[in-house]
């Protein structure tokens, strides 16, 4: 009988060490400093603020009947490459009451190619978007804003995320300062 004993003491420590230990990773993976912190501005905020500016930055626009349309956007990104699904989903919900945006692997297919500048389509804007940098506070992001294939202006953006303030209507990041390289 001492020995079962034994045996199930030594059962409950090697237990009781496995539970310990994978408390201790969980916490450590919260805790992890890889993460980022809430507070910071990442791609979906730095994409939703540059839309918020330029959306600001943009004539209105009429429709047919002389009320004013929401301003049409398309985002490309700069390398040619994808922009993450998800991130284009949170930028369009989080951006659908101040402009249209059209998210584009090809900056070509926001020109249209049947008009002799070719303008971008729907009289809007196309943001060519430089990489985005890692999660912070603040983010500095290359953009170049084309009105037609060869009418381009480059910006830099700082971006921020206000700390326990709104830094913009939304209470999201915000472009604070616009630069031209």
């Amino acid at each position: 009988m001492g020995g079962n004993r034994a045996a199930r003491a030594a059962v409950a420590r090697v237990a009781c060490s496995a539970v310990t230990v994978a408390l201790v990773i969980g916490v450590t993976a919260c805790g992890s400093d890889d993460a980022p912190d809430s507070s910071d501005v990442d791609p979906a905020a730095a994409l939703t603020a540059i839309v918020e500016w330029q959306a600001g930055e943009q004539e209105p626009v009429l429709d047919d009947n002389g009320e004013v349309r929401l301003p049409v956007i398309y985002v490309a990104a700069a390398d040619g490459g994808t922009i993450d699904v998800g991130v284009q989903a949170d930028v369009a919900e989080a951006t659908v009451d101040i402009a249209t945006v059209r998210f584009t692997d090809d900056k070509g297919d926001a020109f249209d190619g049947d008009l002799d500048d070719q303008p971008v389509r729907e009289q809007g804007v196309m943001l060519l978007v430089g990489p985005m940098p890692e999660p912070g506070p603040t983010v500095l992001v290359d953009v170049t804003r084309y009105s037609a294939v060869d009418r381009s202006e480059p910006f830099q953006l700082t971006i921020t995320q206000p700390s326990g303030t709104p830094g913009s209507v939304s209470g999201r990041a915000t472009v604070t300062v616009t630069t031209r390289p």
